[in-house]
């Protein structure tokens, strides 16, 4: 019976340690790099149309607010920053802050048909 206490304390001691490491791991997503402000300095309008948009980078600096819109000349689309929270659909905009430059990479977020998996492109923050 002590031998069962101690390979389980043993095994929630070790699921216990994974689980911290995981947490104070250096591999974080950039939402800590996006922050939502209240007004827009600059704007970046992205177009979208079956099955792209209509650059395959867009560029903005780091610290300035940016009202970003999606556009759809053809079909519905919508826009999702990987690694954050931020996305939107077409006929959106939001307003948002890049902390950090560094290059973010888009997609389209709605499936929009047979090309939907090559709607990517990439927002470069200077």
């Amino acid at each position: 019976m002590n031998m069962k206490k101690a390979i389980a304390g043993c095994t929630l001691a070790i699921m216990l340690t994974l689980a911290l490491s995981a947490c104070g791991s250096s591999s974080t997503t950039m939402n800590a790099n996006i922050s939502e402000p209240s007004e827009a300095t600059a704007q970046l309008v992205i177009h979208a149309k079956n099955w792209e948009f209509d650059q395959a980078e867009y560029h903005v600096k780091a610290g300035e607010a940016v009202k970003i819109a999606v556009e759809s000349e053809s079909g519905f689309h919508g826009v999702k920053i990987k690694d954050t929270s931020f996305s939107i659909k077409s006929n959106e905009s939001k307003i948002l802050s890049f902390d950090k430059a560094g290059t973010y990479e888009i997609f389209c977020n709605i499936a929009c048909g047979t090309g939907h998996t090559r709607m990517k492109a990439e927002i470069i923050v200077e």
